[in-house]
């Protein structure tokens, strides 16, 4: 695990507009991780994520996971776009989006798919 913050948990920052996702992912990486959550509306997402260095990114918005993007291709740091009406999970793996069929926006398969990310394992 590449944890970059020096406190041996692994830290996601959570760009979100539901403000529920935030917290319901901040019970289920209890004692795994750290959970920053900020507003779905941010600005300069990319310069954010290039200052914080988190572990693992999620988002809410297609806008966001744009925004999002680049900082995650250069650091190659797992970034998951949770789609709340289908109730879906993206991931972009190898520069490319996958939506992973198998899985749903749970926040224990969206703690499951980072996990894995940070670990350098694919999910199952």
């Amino acid at each position: 695990m590449s944890v970059s913050h020096g406190r041996g948990e692994a830290l996601v920052a959570v760009v979100c507009r539901v403000p529920l996702l935030c917290e319901a992912l901040a019970s289920s990486f209890e004692g795994i991780g750290d959970i920053r959550s900020f507003p779905g509306d941010l600005e300069d997402t990319d310069g954010l994520l290039r200052s914080l260095q988190p572990d693992a990114v999620v988002v809410d918005t297609r806008p966001q996971a744009t925004a999002a993007e680049p900082f995650a291709r250069d650091t190659h740091t797992p970034l998951v776009h949770v789609l709340l009406r289908e109730q879906k999970l993206r991931v972009l793996r190898s520069g490319d989006w996958e939506v992973l069929q198998h899985e749903d926006a749970s926040p224990e398969a969206i703690r499951n798919v980072l996990v894995a990310g940070i670990f350098g394992r694919q999910p199952a």
